[in-house]
Order: structure tokens, then sequence, then C-alpha cells
């Protein structure tokens, strides 16, 4: 098995936990609309229908529903445990896996489309994430990517906020203060959110242990290093982001059903063997066990 440097690892260990706790909004059927007709001008109904799509970094899922109501079919992976259970029950359909975006535990070309929507910018290697994204995308499957823009206020208001950060834990913030977020988030989401969603929110906000910031002429060089044609981007609320648009080259192929299938951590073989109780590799014996209805890459 790969091992990653130990800075690393802290990293994602730290991001696991902040959103265990705080896990992503879930904003209910307002914002799975929203999400369903945004990303429709990237993945039109025809091109959906019955493919199967890997959200990386799903949280709780609702992003992932609005695309499995179109007649996708999805699989979800997160680094929190907590926001996967969620994410089980708001998406029975789906294929639910417990792992890091840097390591996708798929094989190569498993998937007809990825999506990835402001995950990786929270990733110790967002470079490398996007690498993954792209590995795991079969020739003619679309990409979109949602990452931080660095040009923009937000980029100066999160790094400014480090000693806050650092010194105050989130849970300690009183809730009158979370609570004077709300007329900007209403503005944002279009719907008022209750305490526990609001402090969130801010979590992810201010509190996420990492953010990077990239700028679209990088996501681009990033999509050319990877063979990728960039299709175009839309800038998110007040810019403080951009969803980019790729297309891994090739044509899919007519007749195919793609199913769900795994790569092995431990020998990187992709003949693994999906059971009732457990994702068994052939070669190895490596298991990953399935507990809840969730594949458990990391234990």
């Amino acid at each position: 098995m790969r091992r990653m440097p130990d800075a690393i690892t802290r990293m994602v260990s730290a991001t696991r936990r902040h959103y265990d706790a705080h896990h992503f909004i879930e904003g209910g059927s307002p914002r799975i609309k929203w999400w369903r007709q945004f990303l429709t001008d990237f993945l039109p109904d025809e091109v959906i229908h019955d493919a199967l799509i890997v959200d990386v970094g799903s949280s709780v899922g609702e992003i992932s529903r609005g695309l499995i109501d179109r007649g996708g079919r999805l699989v979800c992976l997160d680094v929190s445990l907590q926001s996967l259970r969620r994410c089980r029950v708001n998406n029975p359909e789906a294929v639910v896996v417990h792992g890091d975006a840097l390591a996708l535990p798929f094989a190569d070309q498993s998937f007809d489309h990825a999506i990835s929507i402001g995950v990786l910018h929270h990733t110790p290697d967002c470079r490398l994430g996007f690498s993954e994204v792209a590995r795991v995308t079969a020739p003619g499957g679309n990409i979109v990517v949602f990452l931080y823009n660095k040009w923009n206020w937000y980029n100066l208001v999160y790094n400014g906020f480090a000693p806050v950060r650092k010194h105050v834990p989130l849970d300690r913030v009183p809730n009158w203060m979370v609570a004077l977020m709300q007329p900007l988030v209403k503005w944002h989401l279009g719907q008022k959110l209750n305490a526990v969603e609001l402090r969130n929110l801010v979590g992810d906000a201010l509190w996420t242990p990492r953010a990077t910031f990239h700028s679209l002429r990088e996501i681009r060089s990033w999509g050319t290093e990877e063979g990728l044609t960039y299709l175009g981007y839309r800038r998110f609320f007040l810019g403080y982001a951009n969803v980019v648009h790729f297309r891994k080259p090739g044509g899919r192929v007519k007749g195919v059903r793609r199913e769900p299938r795994f790569k092995c951590l431990a020998c990187t073989s992709h003949e693994m063997v999906v059971g009732p109780e457990a994702v068994e590799c052939s070669e190895c014996g490596h298991a990953y066990a399935i507990e809840e209805g969730i594949v458990r890459v990391i234990e």
C-alpha cells in the first residue's frame, strides 16, 4: 500500500474529525432542487441517464440525490463516516464508500462521469485529488469540479481568520454570533438554516482545517496535464469559487452498463469481489468491510 507522508495523514485525520463533528449542511428539498437544476447545464438528463457517476466528497448526499432523481446511478465517497450515515438515508439506492479522495479505492476508468463539489480544496493535495478523479473517469466521461477561487475576497478572509480558528473552537462560538451569518446565508442559498445547520456552514467556511484557493488558469492546466478537454466554467456566488467542466477524450462504449469496480489499495489489484459483508481482493485477500451499508475503506 502506498504510504502517505505523515503530515498529509494528520491533515486527513483532522479533516475527518471536523466533518464528523460538523458535517456540511443538509438543506433538504430546496437545496437538492437547486443543485439538480445547476448541474443540468454540465450533465444534462440524456448524458446521465443510467450512467454510473462518482461523487467524490458527497457529504450527506444531497447533490447526489439530485442526480439520482434524474436517472443517474451514484457511488458516493466521503472521508466523514457521520456524513455518510446521513448520505445512506438520503440515497438508499447509492453505493456509499468511506474513503479518501487522495487514494480513491476504484479501478481506472470505472465511472461514466465524475463530480467533486467543494471538496478537493479541503484535502492536503488538491492536485492529487484532481488526478484521482480524472483517473477513475472513463473515456467520453464528464468531470465537474467546484474549487475555491484564488482571486477572491474569501481567500483573504479564510487565511486572515487563522488565529481565531487556532484558538477558538467552533463549539465555543456563541449562538448569537453564528446567527449573524443568517442574512448572508439566505441571500446565498435562498433559504434559512436552523441553528445546527448554520453552525455547520460557518464551520465549513471558517473552521475547516484546510482550504486552498486556485485560479481558473491553474485548474485548466491540471486538465491539460491529465489529457482532459476543457469545456468551460461558471463562477459561483460572488465569485468565491469556480465550477469547471472537463471531458475525458474518447467515446463512451455503447451498450455497456458499468458497475462499481473497486481497487485494492494494499496491492493495487483491480480484481476485487463485492460480497454481502465485504469487498475482497482476489489477489492478496485484503478486504473492505461493509458495515451499515457502507463500504469501509477507512477503518
